[in-house]
C-alpha cells in the first residue's frame, strides 16, 4: 500500500454512507406499519402480519397481498441498514478525534535527510518509491534499424504516432510508466509497450497498443496468442491489462486515450 490518506478516505466512506442514510429515511416515512412475520414449512415461506401493539394477532398473508409483505420486509431491512449505518458513521467519527497527525507511513518522510540515508524504512514514500521504480535498469527490445522514428515529448524513441500519444498522455498526467520493459509470462520473454505503476495503490498494469488490426497474421500473433499468455499469468484484460486498437480506418485518437487513462489509471 503507497502513503496513505486515511482522512480521504473516510471521507469517501462517509459520503457512501449518508448518500445510503438518505435513502433509508426517505423510504422509512413512506413505510406502512405492522409486523412481518415469516414462517418456513416444506422449503416453502409463508407470511403473517399483526398490527403491532396491543393487536398481536397473526393474519396471513394470501398471494394476492404478497406486496403487503415486500414493503413490510423492505421497511425492516431499511431499519436495519440505517442503524448499521449510523453505527459505522459514530465509528468513523470516533476514529477521526483520536487519529495522530501522522501515520507511521509519513514518520521517514519527516526525518531529517541526513538521518534517512542512515534507516531501512518500513515504508517509503510515493515519491522515493515512483523515483526508485525508474530508475530500475532494464534493456527495452530494439527497434530495427529502417524503421521510422517517433519520439516523445521526454525524447524517448517509439515504434509509432499512436505510441507517441500514449506516452505523452502518461507523463501529462503524472503517471509513471517504462516503454518495452521486458515481462516474461511464464517461459515467454515479451516486450509490453508501456509498464505503468499506478499509484497510490503501486500496482503495476501493461498497457499494450495494437496497431495494425487490418494484418489478420498481427492479429493472431499479437492479439489471440498475446491475450491467452496474459490470462495464463494471471494478468487480466481490464485489471492488469490495458488494451487499445487502431486500424487505418479507425486510427487512434487522444479522446479515446485519455478516457482510458482516467478509468483505469486515476
Amino acid at each position: 500500500m503507497s502513503e496513505v490518506d486515511i482522512n480521504k478516505e473516510f471521507s469517501k466512506r462517509e459520503a457512501e454512507l449518508n448518500k445510503v442514510m438518505k435513502v433509508c429515511e426517505s423510504k422509512l416515512k413512506k413505510a406502512p406499519s405492522g409486523r412481518l412475520k415469516v414462517r418456513n414449512y416444506k422449503g416453502k415461506s409463508y407470511y403473517y402480519v399483526s398490527g403491532g401493539g396491543a393487536d398481536s394477532r397473526l393474519k396471513y398473508l394470501r398471494n394476492s397481498e404478497y406486496d403487503k409483505a415486500k414493503q413490510l420486509a423492505q421497511r425492516d431491512y431499511d431499519a436495519r441498514t440505517l442503524d448499521a449505518v449510523n453505527r459505522e458513521l459514530s465509528a468513523i467519527h470516533s476514529y477521526q478525534k483520536k487519529m495522530p497527525a501522522k501515520t507511521y507511513e509519513q514518520t521517514y518522510d519527516a526525518l531529517n535527510p541526513g538521518r534517512k540515508v542512515l534507516i531501512t524504512p518500513h515504508f517509503l514514500p510515493d515519491s522515493e518509491f515512483v523515483k526508485g521504480w525508474l530508475e530500475e535498469p532494464y534493456e527495452p527490445y530494439e527497434i530495427e534499424p529502417g524503421v521510422a522514428k517517433h519520439y516523445t515529448d521526454l525524447g524517448e524513441e517509439v515504434r509509432s504516432k499512436s505510441e507517441v500519444m500514449i506516452a505523452n498522455a502518461l507523463m501529462k498526467a503524472g503517471i509513471p510508466y517504462k516503454y518495452e520493459c521486458p515481462l516474461f509470462l511464464g517461459d515467454v520473454k515479451v516486450h509490453p509497450d508501456f509498464t505503468i505503476l499506478k499509484m497510490p495503490s503501486r500496482k503495476v498494469v501493461y498497457w499494450e497498443h495494437l496497431g495494425r488490426l487490418d494484418d489478420p497474421g498481427y492479429v493472431e500473433r499479437n492479439l489471440l496468442k498475446k491475450i491467452d499468455e496474459y490470462e495464463e499469468s494471471g494478468i487480466f484484460l481490464g485489471d492488469g491489462l490495458i488494451i487499445t486498437r487502431e486500424t487505418a480506418a479507425t486510427p487512434l485518437n487522444i479522446k479515446k486515450v485519455m478516457r482510458i487513462i482516467d478509468h483505469y489509471l486515476m
